[in-house]
């Protein structure tokens, strides 16, 4: 059944009595709950409150130097927060591991007795009964001891806040600078710490509003649903940024929180594509049950340009593909090779490797610089590499560089660019690409003739990674950039498209079409099944509430008949299209 607001004024209402029951908690001092659907305005309704606070900050923050605290998960969030507050020194807005080392680095004793017992550390304190003689730091991310300082890992620090949240005195004194605590995505934080922050809530403690959606869990280690706290619950039904279709798509999936477009919402459209069609050989291990890469290729372009005949305004561009992998992606833009070379994905996709980075944020930027002759930006860019520019013999020398360096870049590997910029004399190479680069030297120098190198693997990587073609850097470039229309389904939590194609392959960690079949029975499933089912759909929710107007989803592994049956209960039979192929195994039209 569809479900619509009459009007955009009452939309506009239910955010203001939002708003009013968010007020009246606070003035309660009561902790709540904003449980909130895609697309319900929950990140506005925060907005809103940071701002009435702020208006009237008297009432709130009574004591010089109070701040209100809003934990996010991710820096485009706390920007955008920032943003939208002017930058008010009166809102602490930060990520959660931002927030939660600003409340406890100044806590040094406790902190390292509690490092003591920490999951993590038995190999790393060579025996060590006492840490109070040290200091304690949290700015590489990474866990170690050096001389007189203990260096936490990015999972530390949530455990020991945990563990001093968990002490009543230490509430208080957080509460004491943070009156209120507002946590943005709260189905993202780690495991147990809501619980540890709330304990027993006396009036001392900070007031806590949660605002999110358990059913967009979709990282390991985080809390999901906070029902058995002691919240009072708020909702919002009103959905501001899908269709008609989407939005009955997915009141479908999920009736227990019902969700309702607004009055001027498009009439949008619903299509699932499936493979069931294909005879040929599917893949295997991480890609079992999956048609094969060239399949999936001709399968994607044809299913994209179909729908952009049927259902896309050309003017609004190509639709928003959502693949599950990084590595799906790697395949279908051309840097698969750069992929096969990093065993984690978040070294060549968030640059967490230095050489990566190195060619990503200071060569590629400066060869479009120079080819552009922008020569400005790059020496600013260049500028912490200490650019030569001496005498006028050296612009013959710039020039020369680029030159070797394009002709590397356009035929040669990652290797051959690399083996340019060590040579050079005209900017300094990051030291960390240096440092790689010897190690790595040093390390196939002791090899046999036919041996190959097995470890570190970060040496392994930046041998394997020498001998990619240098073009597919650029096209990693692209995608990091998003100057493509591909993202991961986990990537794109919060964003918004006007045309959404998820892409549900086949990976170990998921598997879509079980849980579609496994959807009539949801209530029964328990212990891991559960969980395991959860993990799917949650993920499968956030693919499909990215859409504004036009949905389009293709499955690229066989749907079980429950499967289908289920998606015909979503979208109706004929919404559900069957990809046929040839005996040459191509598309048919």
């Amino acid at each position: 059944m569809s479900q619509s607001v009459p009007g955009a004024t009452t939309a506009e209402q239910e955010s203001k009595d939002t708003l009013g029951s968010i007020l009246a908690a606070l003035d309660a001092r009561s902790n709540f709950k904003l449980e909130a659907g895609a697309g319900a305005g929950k990140t506005t309704s925060l907005i809103d409150t940071l701002r009435h606070i702020l208006e009237n900050r008297p009432q709130y923050l009574p004591r010089d130097g109070q701040r209100v605290a809003c934990i996010t998960y991710t820096n485009v969030a706390r920007n955008e927060i920032i943003r939208r507050t002017d930058g008010s020194p009166h809102v602490f807005a930060e990520t959660i591991h931002g927030f939660l080392w600003e409340a406890i680095s100044r806590f040094r004793k406790s902190l390292l007795q509690e490092v003591l017992t920490l999951p993590g550390w038995s190999g790393k304190l060579d025996g060590l009964s006492s840490l109070l003689d040290y200091e304690v730091s949290y700015d590489l991310g990474f866990r170690g001891i050096d001389e007189n300082t203990v260096r936490l890992h990015h999972e530390d620090v949530p455990a020991l806040a945990i563990r001093l949240f968990a002490k009543q005195k230490f509430r208080k004194l957080v509460a004491d600078r943070f009156p209120i605590i507002l946590v943005d995505e709260y189905q993202d934080t780690p495991a147990g710490l809501a619980e540890a922050m709330l304990g027993e809530h006396s009036g001392a403690d900070s007031v806590y509003g949660f605002f999110g959606d358990h059913w967009q869990q979709i990282y390991d280690k985080s809390c999901g649903s906070i029902d058995h706290l002691p919240v009072e619950r708020l909702q919002k039904k009103a959905n501001w940024r899908s269709s008609q279709a989407v939005v009955d798509f997915l009141n479908n999936m999920r009736p227990e929180l019902p969700q309702a477009a607004v009055a001027d919402a498009k009439l949008g459209s619903v299509t699932v594509y499936h493979t069931n069609e294909w005879s040929g050989p599917r893949g295997t291990h991480s890609k079992k049950g999956q048609i094969p890469d060239g399949a999936l290729k001709d399968t994607l372009r044809w299913v994209a340009e179909r729908s952009r005949r049927h259902h896309v305004d050309e003017a609004k561009g190509a639709a928003k593909v959502l693949m599950l992998t990084h590595s799906s992606i790697a395949t279908e833009l051309g840097f698969g090779n750069i992929d096969r070379a990093f065993k984690r994905n978040e070294e060549y996709s968030r640059k967490n490797d230095d050489v990566v980075a190195f060619l990503l944020d200071i060569v590629e930027p400066c060869c479009e610089y120079f080819s552009n002759k922008q020569y400005g930006p790059m020496f600013d860019l260049l500028k912490r590499s200490r650019p030569r520019m001496r005498k006028r013999s050296d612009k013959t020398g710039w020039a020369d560089l680029f030159a070797w360096i394009n002709v590397a870049r356009e035929w040669g590997t990652v290797g051959n660019v690399i083996d340019t910029l060590l040579s050079q004399e005209y900017f300094a190479v990051p030291q960390a690409v240096v440092s790689r680069h010897r190690k790595w030297e040093l390390a196939c120098r002791d090899l046999d003739e036919d041996q190959e190198l097995t470890e570190p693997r970060r040496l392994v990587e930046y041998g394997k990674f020498r001998d990619v073609a240098y073009r597919e850097v650029m096209a990693l470039r692209e995608y990091v950039e998003e100057n493509t229309p591909f993202s991961t389904q986990h990537g794109v939590k919060g964003a918004e498209y006007p045309s959404v194609l998820a892409v549900f392959g086949g990976w170990n960690m998921y598997n879509f079409p079980e849980m579609l079949a496994s959807f009539p029975r949801r209530a029964t499933l328990v212990g891991d099944d559960k969980k395991r089912f959860e993990r799917w759909r949650n993920l499968f929710y956030v693919a499909c509430s990215r859409a504004q107007e036009h949905l389009v989803l293709l499955f690229t592994t066989e749907i079980p008949s429950g499967g289908l049956e289920t998606l015909k209960e979503w979208v109706g039979e004929s919404n559900i299209v069957a990809v046929r192929y040839s005996k040459e195994d191509t598309v048919e039209p």
